[in-house]
């Protein structure tokens, strides 16, 4: 009898101990097979969890506890986000179908986890490298866009339709040659054609999906279309590009920008934003390109920053009207670059 009340005090000791919000091990990484009590197994070891992923343990009955996880480096992320995408491209370049319910239950839920890190900049750090870089421009620009979209207003629903039209907006090129899309030197004009054409096959592909909603093809066919009609494959303009295709538009020119690939450099993120802002008002839809460069420069207050006269200071303030040139600290001075012409941002550390 001692034995058995000795017992249920433990019990009732160990079901006062507070746990953890199990949504606080979101981007954490189990690292042994999850069974439930019939010894099914739910998830993987390894699995990178998603907020879908602990509804899902929580639905049967599986409370993560401390040993069960461990952190995750950003890098080990990213390489896991781009595991889950190559087998997304696979399945379309063997079957031609696109497995959309995967890519919504588990790639969806690891780019809005990534777009909740504190630490932006660190990420598209690691999705600045040439290799793999279809995967990764995929994941770039569906995270940028989803930024943008956070940042214009949308709501969570108009938010997923956007970021899986991001992820799907280069779908396309799985139908062209890779020693095309890998080329070191420039394209011959009928290669351009050639790479051209990824948007309409990707809009033929969307578009034959069942499941998939047909904005989404329209974003494919659209991304490339520019503002003032230099774009393809149509030379549409203004209030014909649909609002997704503006976005998606800015973060595939800026995420293309700041990678490295077979034929060029990557070109340092703050000399792109300035670049940007400074074309602001010409192929890109402006209110969509200066939203997206506050926003941005936003995350990067706080950060050290390197001036033109070699001086080290950093970000305080970022202004609505020219993010680009934000106030800056330098041992104690205050220097508005809006304003001191004479000095300007050269990197951001």
């Amino acid at each position: 009898m001692k034995i058995k009340i000795l017992g249920r005090e433990k019990a009732v000791e160990k079901s006062m101990v507070r746990r953890p919000d199990p949504n606080s091990y979101v981007g954490f990484r189990v690292n042994k097979n999850m069974y439930n009590s019939r010894g099914v197994l739910v998830l993987p070891a390894q699995t990178v969890l998603t907020g879908k992923d602990i509804e899902m343990l929580l639905q049967q009955n599986i409370l993560l506890e401390e040993d069960d996880v461990e952190q995750v480096s950003i890098q080990n992320l990213v390489n896991a986000s781009i595991k889950e995408i190559k087998a997304v491209f696979e399945k379309v370049r063997n079957t031609n179908q696109i497995p959309f319910d995967f890519l919504r239950d588990r790639i969806l839920p690891i780019i809005d986890d990534m777009s909740r890190h504190p630490h932006l900049k660190q990420i598209l750090d690691h999705l600045e490298r040439h290799d793999e870089y279809t995967y990764r421009h995929s994941i770039g620009v569906a995270l940028i866009s989803r930024f943008i979209g956070k940042a214009k207003g949308l709501h969570n629903e108009e938010l997923q339709e956007l970021t899986s039209a991001a992820f799907l907006h280069d779908i396309g090129k799985v139908k062209i040659p890779d020693e095309i899309l890998n080329k070191p030197g420039k394209l011959s004009d009928e290669e351009f054609a050639q790479v051209k054409k990824h948007t309409v096959y990707g809009y033929d592909m969307i578009s034959q999906t069942s499941g998939i909603p047909p904005r989404q093809a329209k974003v494919a066919l659209q991304h490339h279309e520019r503002e003032d009609g230099s774009g393809y494959p149509y030379g549409l303009k203004g209030d014909d590009i649909d609002p997704y295709s503006k976005m998606i538009a800015v973060a595939d020119v800026f995420h293309a920008m700041i990678s490295k690939r077979v034929y060029k450099d990557a070109v340092p993120i703050f000399k792109v934003l300035r670049e940007m802002s400074e074309n602001a008002y010409g192929r890109l839809e402006p209110s969509t390109t200066l939203c997206f460069l506050k926003r941005i420069m936003e995350t990067m207050i706080g950060n050290d920053v390197v001036l033109s006269n070699g001086s080290q200071g950093k970000i305080i303030m970022v202004k609505a009207d020219d993010p680009v040139h934000p106030l800056v600290e330098v041992k104690g001075t205050y220097i508005d670059l809006s304003k001191d012409h004479s000095v300007y941002l050269k990197s951001i550390v």
